[in-house]
């Protein structure tokens, strides 16, 4: 997850944001992957729910991931599916998203979508 670690020394002391694994929680720094659960839906009407996104380096951390967030939405197997994104692209469109509101896009449609949290908080019982 994004989050700010703090850090101490000169010039300054800061808070300094940067994406955590949520497996290991180690600074992802360079090959790492936005993880997620998305409902399947079939019409226009239905409402979009997805997981929390999470952050893992590649490997053995976003395989532990993995499995963790299919272990969450088991009861509902078969409407729930796992998306990736790369870490650097997540972060491009993230910052392209900060600049440009969706309003603006006169192509695309936007969907609200309800966040629904797992079980268990990967934060409390990390997956490896």
């Amino acid at each position: 997850m994004i989050e700010y670690v703090p850090r101490s020394g000169p010039p300054e002391a800061m808070n300094c944001p940067t994406v955590v694994c949520d497996a290991c929680r180690e600074q992802v720094v360079d090959q790492g992957n936005i993880i997620w659960l998305a409902k399947v839906v079939r019409s226009d009407e239905a409402t979009h729910e997805q997981s929390p996104l999470y952050a893992a380096h590649k490997g053995r951390c976003d395989r532990s991931l993995e499995a963790w967030l299919k272990k969450q939405h088991e009861q509902h197997e078969g409407q729930w599916i796992l998306l990736w994104e790369e870490l650097d692209d997540f972060l491009r469109q993230l910052s392209h998203n900060g600049a440009n509101p969706f309003a603006a896009d006169s192509e695309g449609t936007y969907h609200r979508a309800v966040i629904r949290h797992p079980k268990a908080d990967p934060l409390q019982a990390p997956p490896i």
